[in-house]
């Protein structure tokens, strides 16, 4: 990261907010946009070629499209000599749903279903834009100054494509381990969109109980686990019989029986939350662009 490069391109350096294997995440001040952004440092000179080419040119060119008031904006993308990129992006000021969870504790059902519809509404845009997330995880969702939910970091994004109208399956492995749908873990072509919501339905058990719904130390245990589709439920924090249902809809093993996002936003758990809030007192959410971004650099592994 040069400084002075940032500088001569209007962004005076404040902090750095993450680091990863391949750059780095800081917070800067934009003259041009007259507001602090986060700006993320991809060293290409660290890079393999195959990693440049499958994962970094993709992401490059899915974040520059995307607009949406739940998904962190990109303001601007620039290279130096060095051949380090500058990915400038919204900076949200309550940092990553992780932090938040660990801080604060688990969320309750009203607050954690207002997030979780938020993230539907997320992967719906993404899914309906062609592009699969492929690393749902806590540490990849921001909160903006009004606790509003922002999906960040497509290091393994990537649009779907179809032959005779069936989508081609995925067949590398992304994203990490804990939040990974069982057919990425046995190696199996799969659907990205049915295993963005296997890990949507990690996050939200991960939002209301604050712990993970497996332990991933063994991934074959693990997967033994997840196959007999039976998540337990610890009695505290109590969670309602409906969002264990629902979480049981997201965590379900078999692929054609997993629920849809459509279907999951008219379960009687949704519907219940929704009904509930007052739309008055709701925080409105930051314009695309505005609010303070801590999008941290992408560490989870890849294999072939």
């Amino acid at each position: 990261m040069d400084k002075s490069f940032m500088e001569s391109c209007g962004y005076t350096f404040k902090s750095i907010l993450g680091e990863g294997t391949f750059g780095k995440v800081v917070s800067a001040y934009s003259s041009q946009f007259r507001k602090r952004v986060s700006i993320k440092v991809i060293n290409k000179k660290k890079l393999t070629p195959e990693y440049l080419e499958k994962f970094l040119s993709r992401e490059l060119e899915i974040i520059r499209f995307l607009n949406h008031p739940n998904v962190v904006k990109t303001l601007e993308i620039f290279e130096s000599q060095t051949r380090k990129v500058y990915v400038v992006m919204e900076f949200c000021v309550k940092g990553d749903l992780l932090k938040h969870i660990n801080v604060n504790g688990a969320l309750s059902e009203h607050s954690g279903c207002r997030l979780f519809t938020q993230l539907c509404n997320a992967v719906q845009y993404l899914h309906n834009m062609e592009v699969a997330h492929r690393d749902l995880k806590c540490e990849n969702m921001l909160l903006d100054r009004h606790l509003n939910l922002k999906v960040c970091d497509f290091g393994f994004s990537k649009r779907l494509t179809y032959a005779d109208g069936r989508m081609m399956l995925s067949k590398t492995f992304c994203g990490t381990s804990s939040y990974a749908s069982p057919e990425i873990l046995r190696g199996l072509p799969y659907n990205p969109k049915v295993s963005d919501v296997w890990s949507m339905g990690v996050v939200l058990y991960m939002m209301l109980l604050a712990s993970m719904p497996y332990d991933s130390s063994n991934i074959k245990n693990m997967l033994e686990i997840q196959n007999q589709h039976n998540t337990n439920f610890p009695n505290t924090p109590p969670v309602s019989p409906e969002v264990r249902d629902l979480i049981q809809s997201l965590l379900h093993p078999v692929v054609d029986q997993r629920i849809t996002i459509r279907n999951i936003l008219e379960t009687s758990w949704m519907l219940q939350k929704v009904r509930m809030e007052d739309s008055d007192t709701l925080p409105k959410a930051d314009s695309p662009g505005e609010g303070p971004s801590t999008a941290g650099p992408s560490t989870a592994a890849t294999s072939q």
